[in-house]
């Protein structure tokens, strides 16, 4: 497995990091916090309020032991693929399943697939309406997996909940608790595409759960992160598929993003200073997705697989990208 790299501590808010460090004030609603968690303003200028990424305590996962992460989760680079895809196609939040399986006896989550859905999306959240989610269970369920957890955006801001957020987790995770043996096996998770203070053009993604712990002044529900491996899986027909299909349902989208847009005037920020050239949101787009193919893939492969994602957008979404146009069958 590919470890994604983060440093456990315990119980407690994450260190800054450079991201967090990148974001300027001018992000900050009144009487909000700029690091680890506050009130930030959306797209649209309303409020959200983030709540910062508690830490699990230092152990194995899924080992039982007191504070420590509940299961341990591995996730393919398709997931990974889709997700973000998915996240960079609209200016409003977009949700989805995540179909996989879960062992009881080594409390792990393997997720195999992300499911994209359709959400009842405004600029600073979005939720699945019932009948929705029930067509997308069965779509999960036909393909012989399970449904082990979501996922949705946050275009324009950090990947941590809200308090909306934590909300709709603990309610799944109530909904798929193992009763046997105590652990609710269900993650959430949150992409990040268009956030301007990122460092590179590759998006956060983060992996949470949600926990009720007793605090000073009673009851409190707190989001704790989740670490995960990826696997080495190259994506197949399947994932492309998946690729392409998102693309076309995405065609009409309310805030549907233009690829040929300005994301921002650098590339990329190191110690907090512009690098590079100016980056558009297909370019993003590309490295991004880029980051989450396996390393064994070649750039002939790879360059297959973003440019088969642009060509799909300039025939669907009918735009211009610079591609040939597919001549006609005779």
């Amino acid at each position: 497995l590919k470890k994604h790299p983060v440093a456990l501590v315990e119980d407690g808010p994450s260190a800054p990091t450079e991201y967090a460090m990148n974001r300027p004030r001018r992000e900050a609603a009144v009487g909000g916090s700029a690091v680890g968690g506050g009130t930030f303003r959306d797209a649209g200028g309303g409020t959200l309020d983030l709540h910062p990424l508690r830490h699990f305590a230092l152990g194995t996962p899924g080992s039982g032991a007191a504070g420590t992460q509940p299961f341990a989760l591995t996730v393919s680079p398709s997931t990974l693929l889709v997700m973000d895809l998915h996240a960079h196609l609209c200016t409003n939040e977009v949700i989805g399943f995540l179909g996989g399986g879960y062992d009881p006896v080594t409390k792990t989550i393997v997720v195999e697939r992300a499911f994209p859905g359709r959400g009842q999306a405004s600029g600073r959240d979005v939720e699945m309406d019932a009948v929705a989610a029930v067509e997308l269970q069965a779509q999960v369920e036909a393909q012989n997996l399970k449904v082990v957890g979501w996922y949705h955006s946050h275009p324009v801001f950090e990947p941590i909940p809200s308090g909306v957020d934590i909300d709709n987790q603990l309610n799944y995770q109530r909904l798929f608790r193992d009763e046997a043996t105590g652990v609710e096996p269900f993650v959430g998770f949150i992409v990040g595409p268009y956030d301007l203070r990122m460092p590179t053009q590759v998006s956060e993604v983060t992996a949470f759960v949600a926990q009720q712990r007793r605090g000073r002044g009673g009851d409190e529900e707190l989001p704790f992160e989740v670490h995960y491996g990826v696997t080495t899986d190259a994506p197949g027909p399947l994932a492309l598929s998946a690729m392409a299909a998102v693309v076309v349902s995405n065609k009409a989208t309310a805030g549907r993003v233009n690829p040929t847009e300005l994301w921002r005037p650098f590339t990329t920020l190191v110690d907090t200073k512009p690098v590079g050239g100016p980056c558009t949101k297909l370019a993003k787009l590309r490295a991004s997705l880029l980051a989450r193919l396996p390393a064994g893939i070649g750039e002939i492969d790879s360059d297959e697989i973003l440019d088969g994602v642009a060509k799909e957008m300039q025939a669907a979404w009918g735009i211009d990208l610079g591609y040939d146009k597919p001549k006609p069958k005779p």
